[in-house]
């Protein structure tokens, strides 16, 4: 071939195909102009025969660029394995097919299956997200309200001299010897609207005797108690009670351990477990210090009539601030000591199932609530030997056919649900308290858990958790 002619062969071709090139480029991207009439978009979806009487119609929204199309949660009575589709496409495609199984297995919620736009020989798969509304149960942590009153904000509750609180949703309960027998009452409505400087100081009328006249306490049903501290065999163990906050204090035990429990270690009164029903009724437990080697229980009827002493054998480990809460509405009671495990327990104190998973905290105090149909476990640390630090902690305890099966699930993953860091600072007469209070709404449901954690030289916290709440979306 002639040289000359190839050359200019080549360059012709050249650019022909740089023409096609840049008449291309100009064009509608993929896939393109040309194959409009065969476009398979979905452009509008809705399910039309949700619900129990299959009359409920739900708008899905389309999100074309992740293929993907949501709806809101569906009633579940909603027929689910032929939800009836209606849809706006592309002109002259249609659906593969206009029903949709979506059957949810029994631990289901949620589930996505495809459905495809055909148009000609051409298609395309959408992902379609199905959710069933399910109830939900227990409180919406993520929604906590914090009434924060540590750091000294309030001094008697941050005084070494304070050891013990309490908390029935009304009221807070301060046993403070802060400058003297001051057990003191403050409005917890005053102190969420920031009012901390003016509670109301109980009357002290013929309150003395013990190594201190008053030591640990307790809100029940409306009523006040506050006992002393006993430091030894002829030291009276004793403990008030103030039918109102403005009554005149009552003195509904007076014994002398020496006489009354001979067989019990000589010291009572650091720690005070009031359990006390709405009728009135119940126990109130009271550990031993140093070691916490034994509890001495007393029966309480009608409120204030004190029954005689039993001696309970306690846990190693226990030491000086042990306490034992009942969870209501029930037999069951919970242990915790300090430097030992907590332990579900009879009203004997004797031990059904171990909360090991806990071991080495530091807890006192546990209390279990049950709110919205969720069981939780209440606790607070202390920070006695350096170490750690003092934390209210929740944890959840619902799952499991029976407490003792709960307890196993929560040692196998013992990790909190809520934590809150009230102090770090070491404290060598930790007393610490946990309570609750449930707000119902107008139908008599629950609506708000208030769970409140003291611990000495540390102050006090109050959160608000509200129920969970269902969501559409």
């Amino acid at each position: 071939m002639n040289i000359k002619y190839f050359i200019e062969y080549i360059s012709v071709a050249a650019m022909a195909f740089a023409v096609s090139a840049t008449m291309y480029s100009c064009s509608d991207d993929y896939p393109g102009a040309l194959d409009a009439p065969y476009s398979t978009d979905l452009l509008s979806i809705k399910v039309i025969n949700a619900g129990a009487d299959r009359n409920l119609i739900y708008e899905g929204t389309i999100d074309e660029d992740k293929k993907m199309v949501s709806f809101k949660r569906f009633d579940p009575s909603t027929d689910f394995s032929n939800l009836k589709i209606e849809a706006t496409v592309s002109e002259g495609a249609e659906l593969d097919s206009d029903v949709i199984d979506a059957t949810f297995s029994d631990d289901e919620t949620e589930k996505t299956v495809l459905l495809r736009v055909k148009n000609h020989t051409r298609y395309k798969d959408y992902f379609v997200r199905i959710r069933k509304k399910v109830p939900v149960f227990g409180a919406d942590l993520d929604k906590a309200t914090l009434y924060d009153f540590t750091g000294g904000k309030i001094a008697d509750a941050a005084s070494g001299s304070t050891r013990w609180a309490d908390f029935d949703g009304n009221h807070v309960l301060l046993v403070s010897r802060n400058g003297g027998v001051k057990p003191e009452l403050f409005s917890v409505a005053d102190l969420k609207a920031g009012t901390i400087d003016s509670p109301k100081i109980l009357d002290v009328t013929g309150i003395s005797g013990g190594t201190f006249p008053i030591s640990c306490g307790a809100l029940r049903n409306g009523h006040i108690y506050v006992s002393n501290l006993s430091g030894g065999g002829v030291s009276p163990l004793k403990i008030y009670y103030w039918d109102t906050p403005d009554s005149v204090p009552e003195n509904i035990l007076n014994s002398i351990l020496a006489d009354d429990a001979p067989n019990a270690n000589t010291r009572h009164g650091d720690n005070a477990s009031f359990n006390i029903d709405a009728e009135g009724n119940g126990y109130v437990f009271f550990g031993s210090n140093s070691d916490g080697a034994d509890f001495i229980r007393y029966s309480i009827t009608s409120g204030k009539i004190v029954g005689e002493p039993k001696v309970l054998t306690s846990f190693s480990g226990a030491n000086s601030y042990p306490t034992i809460f009942r969870m209501d509405g029930t037999g069951d009671y919970v242990f915790s000591g300090l430097y030992t495990y907590p332990r579900i327990v009879s009203e004997e104190n004797k031990a059904s199932a171990e909360i090991s998973g806990l071991n080495g905290l530091q807890i006192t105090a546990c209390q279990i609530v049950v709110f919205n149909e969720e069981r939780y476990l209440l606790t607070c640390s202390v920070n006695r030997t350096g170490r750690g630090t003092s934390a209210l902690r929740i944890y959840d305890i619902t799952k499991g056919s029976s407490l003792s099966e709960a307890v196993a699930l929560l040692n196998a993953n013992p990790k909190p649900i809520y934590e809150f860091v009230l102090g770090s600072d070491k404290c060598i007469s930790p007393g610490t308290v946990v309570n609750s209070s449930i707000q119902k709404d107008a139908e008599g449901k629950d609506s708000v858990l208030s769970v409140f954690a003291f611990s000495t030289q540390m102050g006090f916290v109050i959160v608000d958790f509200p129920i969970k709440v269902a969501l559409d979306d």
